[in-house]
């Protein structure tokens, strides 16, 4: 999976966060972001991905943040249980939060006792 790292556009942070997914049309389903950055995420779904080249609504809330992000997405890679979307309309605000978020996750993550397990998450 090198080759897609390759292509990002912007790095990602490891996470576990809940997420809601939509399809246009389709009915909301319940996933998890496994990492972030802040032009993406790794959907974990429960059901299988959306396809290739789709447009999801995606609403999550980052740990600390006062108010949901509510985006859409465009799925650029899909397995049977997961999807790398690219967000397409982050407004600056919500850009914002999740930089703070990665920034934070960068730097606790960092710490030797965080590589030892020794700290749980961030809330």
């Amino acid at each position: 999976m090198s080759d897609i790292n390759d292509r990002r556009h912007s790095p990602r942070i490891p996470c576990d966060l809940p997420v809601e997914y939509q399809e246009k049309g389709g009915r909301t389903r319940q996933g998890r972001m496994t990492n972030i950055g802040i032009t993406g995420t790794l959907l974990r779904t429960q059901a299988a991905s959306p396809p290739v080249g789709v447009d999801v609504s995606i609403r999550f809330r980052l740990p600390l943040s006062n108010r949901p992000v509510q985006t859409t997405g465009t799925v650029r890679w899909a397995t049977q249980w997961a999807a790398g979307v690219e967000f397409v309309h982050l407004n600056f605000q919500e850009q914002d939060e999740i930089w703070r978020y990665y920034a934070r996750e960068l730097a606790r993550q960092r710490k030797p006792e965080a590589r030892r397990g020794l700290i749980r998450g961030s809330e």
